[in-house]
């Protein structure tokens, strides 16, 4: 071999090399590089966590998904109206459960559900049972306050419920405002209500079903469309309206057009909304409803916005009313009070 020919291939192994190094370079600089990228987007999505306070829950409430610590407040429900000459009412807006239905056409009362860690001094007007309010009652196993009631709910209420407390056979735990008329002039509290627990040794415990709660998204995405939700009652005075509430995420209740605001002048709001629709019928003159609540039928859940088709189902009065999407899964709730407008035909 000419020695120009060995210089030429001594020249091109020692390109061949130095290439091979360049590349074996770059390689070892894009996987440094895509190292700290992927470490600066953890550190980003750390100090974002850290920026909004995402709470991390140990223990959820069951009716609200909100965090809590040591043992879960006591659960009771109120039989509150929603007679035109019983607002504003007391106490509505810090229900963590409110199912809201027909009792005579068109008036609509709440079963309002609350734990027993605030300090709600005045909850009413409060009125009389119904057979359905009953049975919505019955799934949280806890002091249902009422005065009075149907002669159906009255002897359920009588065979079956543990913690029944009527004004009737309990006034001590009520009292009537003399600037109302009656009846929209009956009222409790927050420590009435507990204080009864205690007077009738009533060992209440939390046992019913959790619902399904999901973290609500951090991100802020502008909806094509702000989703306002009617409930039609029958009547102007009577129907409500939801309005979405994009800063704060919450739904606003409007009735009559209006906003419609408690005693204390705070407009009612919820983080989730449902409409449950189901069947009823005219038993009496008065106009009193049988209405269904076993069993199941069409709904529509509203989150943040978001419409979801849904079938509500319960199979017996032990468990709880629950929802699920076109897929047959239970549909999750955010964290916060929910409403539900039973609108029943």
């Amino acid at each position: 071999m000419k020695k120009e020919e060995k210089i030429k291939i001594k020249f091109y192994s020692f390109g061949l090399i130095v290439i091979i190094l360049a590349i074996a370079g770059i390689s070892v600089f894009f996987l440094i590089t895509k190292s700290l990228s992927e470490k600066s987007i953890v550190q980003q999505a750390i100090q974002q966590l850290i920026a909004q306070k995402l709470e991390i829950c140990e223990q959820t409430r069951k009716l609200d998904g909100l965090c809590f610590e040591g043992e879960e407040p006591l659960v009771y429900s109120v039989m509150i109206e929603n007679h035109s000459a019983s607002r504003p009412v007391s106490g509505i807006g810090q229900a963590v459960l409110v199912y809201e239905v027909v009792v005579e056409a068109p008036i609509t009362r709440f079963l309002a559900i609350f734990y027993a860690d605030n300090n709600l001094k005045k909850i009413g007007p409060v009125r009389s049972a119904r057979p359905f309010f009953v049975d919505w009652a019955t799934e949280f196993k806890a002091p249902y306050s009422h005065v009075g009631g149907s002669n159906e709910a009255l002897d359920l209420l009588a065979k079956s419920y543990q913690y029944d407390l009527n004004e009737f056979s309990s006034g001590q735990y009520f009292w009537r405002k003399p600037s109302r008329p009656m009846p929209h002039n009956v009222y409790t509290s927050n420590e009435l209500i507990v204080l009864a627990v205690q007077n009738k040794n009533w060992q209440v415990k939390n046992n019913f079903d959790f619902w399904k709660f999901m973290p609500e998204s951090k991100t802020a995405v502008e909806p094509v469309a702000i989703l306002d939700i009617k409930v039609d009652f029958g009547t102007n005075e009577y129907s409500v309206e939801w309005k979405y509430d994009l800063e704060n995420k919450k739904y606003v209740r409007y009735q009559a057009g209006n906003i419609y605001k408690d005693s204390d002048g705070n407009a009612v709001t919820a983080k989730n909304v449902v409409l449950m629709f189901t069947d009823a019928k005219i038993i009496d003159d008065y106009g009193r409803k049988k209405i269904k609540t076993i069993g199941s039928g069409q709904a529509v859940v509203y989150r943040a916005n978001e419409m979801i088709e849904a079938e509500w189902r319960r199979s017996s009065l032990k468990e709880r009313t629950r929802f699920f999407d076109a897929l047959g899964k239970e549909i999750a709730f955010y964290p916060g009070n929910t409403w539900i407008e039973v609108v029943a035909d």
